[in-house]
């Protein structure tokens, strides 16, 4: 336990600052790609417990992992500053998405041919790590780029869900949650952990305006100023709109943890790696957060097509 409270404050300070301060956003971006591709091997090298991948084929997928990576931070115009895009127009290239999605379903399927023993479930497994790891990885970068608000927002989530689950669970866990994926997470702490995030980050969501200035150089805005019109809300309807979003992120932040431990529990293993001593490995760490990442991403994409307009009763 001393080992794991240690290694998380090194990482809180370590991690925070390069994640909040604006001047850091390249640092950021470089140790997010460093991050990708060490969460790559992670995956791949789980695949081993079962049939082992050639050193080829991993270096492969984790190259066709960055290049999804990238084609998903260039296809969004406000991440046009990002280090990957500033990069890509250096060499005056545009990584379109559909391309990048046909290379790799070329260079996996034809290693079906030409790698000795590569089978169609080899094919699953590395579709599924450069997905899983692509698309995560690539969110989290354009949820930064769109503003520091949206990842302080999704850490305050992800961060009081996993640790006040872990309490209620520890304190009230009766009812097993899922027993044969995560057989320690209970119902009890779940909700507990769901409801605690659910107050602070309406609570954060609510009150934005308040401190906003402190992130924006003294501008007062509200959270999804220029990203999401909400202004058209009833006052009951926003306060709606934040409950049902923050309840949805804290939710899926919990599958995003399911998710992953149903991934170790099927290769037998405890922990990705033992990157972060007491903590385990990258996705350890983030998978929760990573996860939530792609679905909050999803939710702001929506826009045009679910509009706030239909709230607008409430």
């Amino acid at each position: 336990m001393k080992k794991r409270i240690l290694t998380g404050i090194i990482m809180g300070l370590i991690l925070l600052p390069v994640v909040i301060v604006p001047e850091l956003i390249t640092v950021f971006e470089l140790l997010i790609i460093l991050f990708s591709v060490l969460a790559s091997f992670e995956v791949l090298n789980m695949f081993d417990k079962e049939k082992k991948l050639p050193l080829g084929v991993k270096i492969l997928c984790v190259v066709l992992t960055l290049m999804l990576y990238s084609s998903i931070v260039n296809n969004f115009a406000i991440c046009e500053n990002t280090l990957v895009c500033r990069l890509l127009s250096c060499f005056r290239f545009q990584l379109d998405m559909f391309l990048t999605l046909t290379i790799i379903f070329l260079c996996v399927m034809s290693c079906m041919l030409f790698v000795p023993h590569f089978d169609a479930g080899d094919a699953g497994r590395c579709f599924t790590e450069i997905m899983y790891i692509g698309i995560t990885f690539a969110t989290f970068t354009v949820l930064r780029a769109y503003g520091i608000r949206f990842i302080i927002y999704l850490l305050i989530i992800t961060v009081a869900t996993d640790i006040f689950a872990l309490v209620f669970g520890l304190n009230f866990g009766k009812h097993k949650m899922a027993p044969t994926i995560s057989p320690k997470k209970s119902w009890e702490g779940a909700i507990g952990g769901t409801a605690v995030a659910l107050i602070i980050g309406f609570l954060f969501l609510y009150f934005y305006p308040y401190f906003a200035p402190l992130f924006h150089d003294g501008e007062q805005i509200s959270f999804f100023a220029g990203v999401f019109n909400y202004e058209i809300f009833s006052e009951p309807g926003l306060i709606f709109f934040m409950i049902l979003l923050t309840l949805c992120m804290s939710i899926c932040s919990q599958i995003g943890d399911l998710v992953a431990s149903k991934l170790k529990r099927t290769y037998g293993i405890k922990d990705f790696s033992n990157i972060f001593p007491g903590h385990g490995g990258i996705l350890d760490r983030f998978d929760s957060t990573l996860f939530a990442s792609a679905i909050f991403l999803l939710f702001l994409q929506f826009e045009s097509i679910i509009n706030p307009a239909l709230f607008g009763v409430l």
